[in-house]
């Protein structure tokens, strides 16, 4: 086992992505592995980077179940071979030239006040609905990181005090904010972001790629490096050490975007056919 761990691996790391009704997973994984490898040539090395994208499925959402099924049947779909790991939380899929990316289970949860908390690395079902703090508590007691990521009007109003409140309490730890590429180039960054790496908590930023179809080309262009042991048969298992080690450095990458995409995508997203 311990030949599989890898001293101070480098992971490049998408930790917000939905595999939607209507992106094909073989299309999403190539994109992904381009995506990663733009990074990985000027930020780190590609011969000696692991790939890894953090599913965060919704209600009534189970792509996950139907990729690892497939995993445990090694099956292949186009020129991806997917294979179970040691865990039930992970994946591997690996292309025709050898080339992996590692998929990790996880859920997106919406709260009584209309919060969205991702509970990463879990293949737990969590219930909507509920405050937002019980949220978070349930998540902690899955043994699973929960994360308040950012969203267009997410964290406004009341909303914004309720994370200000969150911000404030000394009851709540082991909780990180989301930073996502949807999010316009001329919007500051979130002064919450600045608040929580204050506090400690980390801020992982993701893809969160909306139900449109070009939209799939989106995972692994927006996400974050960290260095640490990764063991390639429980790769969500390390990524949790990793994530709640205190003394992780989270490097994001990636950029926004742009005007008119995010306006664009805003106008499909309230009157297109998508999905």
């Amino acid at each position: 086992m311990n030949s599989q761990v890898k001293i101070n691996q480098k992971i490049i790391a998408d930790a917000h992505v939905h595999i939607h009704k209507c992106f094909e997973l073989d299309q999403l994984l190539n994109a992904s592995l381009a995506n990663f490898h733009k990074i990985s040539r000027t930020k780190t090395d590609t011969e000696n980077s692991v790939f890894l994208i953090f599913l965060t499925e919704m209600l009534g959402d189970f792509e996950f179940s139907k990729i690892l099924e497939y995993a445990q049947n090694h099956q292949q779909i186009n020129n991806w071979k997917l294979a179970p790991t040691q865990e039930s939380i992970s994946i591997s899929a690996t292309n025709n030239e050898n080339q992996k990316i590692f998929i990790i289970a996880g859920r997106q949860i919406v709260t009584a006040e209309k919060l969205e908390v991702l509970a990463l690395i879990s293949d737990n079902e969590f219930v909507d609905g509920l405050p937002v703090e019980t949220t978070i508590q349930n998540i902690v007691s899955k043994d699973s990181i929960p994360v308040l990521p950012w969203g267009v009007g997410k964290w406004i109003g009341k909303r914004g005090n309720i994370l200000q409140k969150l911000l404030n309490s000394d009851t709540l730890s082991m909780i990180c904010l989301g930073d996502n590429s949807g999010r316009p180039n001329f919007w500051s960054r979130p002064s919450y972001f600045q608040l929580a790496e204050k506090k400690g908590w980390k801020v992982l930023p993701g893809t969160d790629p909306l139900p449109l179809k070009s939209e799939y080309t989106k995972p692994g262009s927006f996400g974050f490096i960290v260095e640490g042991e990764f063991n390639i048969v429980e790769p969500g298992k390390s990524m949790k050490q990793i994530l709640l080690n205190p003394t992780t450095s989270i490097q994001p990458y990636g950029c926004l975007e742009t005007p008119f995409r995010f306006i664009r995508n805003q106008f499909a997203i309230r009157y297109g056919d998508h999905n």
